[in-house]
Order: structure tokens, then C-alpha cells, then sequence
């Protein structure tokens, strides 16, 4: 597939919280367990290995595609199960008054019907998740539930 034929969820979230803050939380397993996954392995380098995993839930693991300390992190990002190649995770921080902007960007979402669900969880899931780190961030509450799902 090539990009002008795929899918991507791409955002951008404003934090009230210093890029250092946000980008511990987007690159360090014990901060993304705070507001992502309950499981959260990772070597943050180009090349790096991660695992992240959910009680109940799946377990990605791929190898870090991008990482630049302090702006950006990009993940080759693959479902358990899931043939589905090619989509990238990607992360990247820039300082804006008073707070950060966090850009989500997952790419590579083939538009064929049978990845239409999955797509579309991307676009629900890190809308969700985006939105807990703000808490997470702002407040210090995790809005997480263990019945959501």
C-alpha cells in the first residue's frame, strides 16, 4: 500500500506539562505504565527493543524505529495475530506556551474493509490513552477503568 492509499490516526494534544514530563512519559516503561499499559519494557534507542502489554489485552512488541531524546520516538508497531506489516507508531513533543503539544501519529492502516475495525481502534484507543496522559500529567489522576474496554 503506499500513503496516499492508507490510513493513519494523526493528532495533536495540548499538555499542560514541560516536554521533559511528557517525553519521560512517552519513553520510559515505569511513566508509561502510569497512564498506557500495565506491562511496559523498553530500550529507548534506535534499534531498541519494547514490549507493552495489557491484563486482559494484547502484548505488542516491536523495535523502537526513531528515537531523538527529547522530541520524538516512533514505533514499528504490530498486533499479535494481526498480519498487518508496515504501520508505525510514532510520538513526537514540541514546547508551546505554557505546556507541550504531543502529535500521536499511527500509520499504515491499509483502506481494505477487513482492516477497517482495526483502524478504527487505533483511532479510539490513542484518543483514549492521549487523553489519560493529560490527566495523568495534569492532575495526577489515572482515569483508567477496569472495566473499559
Amino acid at each position: 500500500m503506499s500513503p496516499k492509499t492508507d490510513r493513519a490516526v494523526d493528532h495533536r494534544y495540548f499538555l499542560r506539562a514541560t516536554p521533559a514530563a511528557v517525553f519521560q512519559a512517552i519513553s520510559d516503561g515505569p511513566s508509561l505504565r502510569r497512564w498506557l499499559c500495565d506491562r511496559a519494557e523498553i530500550d529507548p534507542r534506535k534499534g531498541g527493543k519494547y514490549t507493552l502489554g495489557w491484563n486482559d489485552g494484547p502484548t505488542h512488541r516491536g523495535t523502537i524505529l526513531e528515537f531523538v531524546p527529547g522530541q520524538r520516538i516512533s514505533f514499528v508497531w504490530r498486533w499479535p495475530g494481526v498480519a498487518l506489516a508496515g504501520t508505525v507508531l510514532s510520538h513526537s513533543i514540541e514546547a508551546r506556551d505554557d505546556g507541550t503539544i504531543l502529535h500521536v501519529r499511527h500509520s499504515g492502516f491499509p483502506r481494505l474493509a477487513r482492516w477497517t475495525e482495526l483502524y478504527g481502534g487505533a483511532e479510539w484507543g490513542w484518543t483514549y490513552f492521549a487523553m489519560n496522559l493529560k490527566s495523568v500529567l495534569e492532575s495526577g489522576r489515572d482515569l483508567r477503568s477496569p472495566h473499559d474496554g
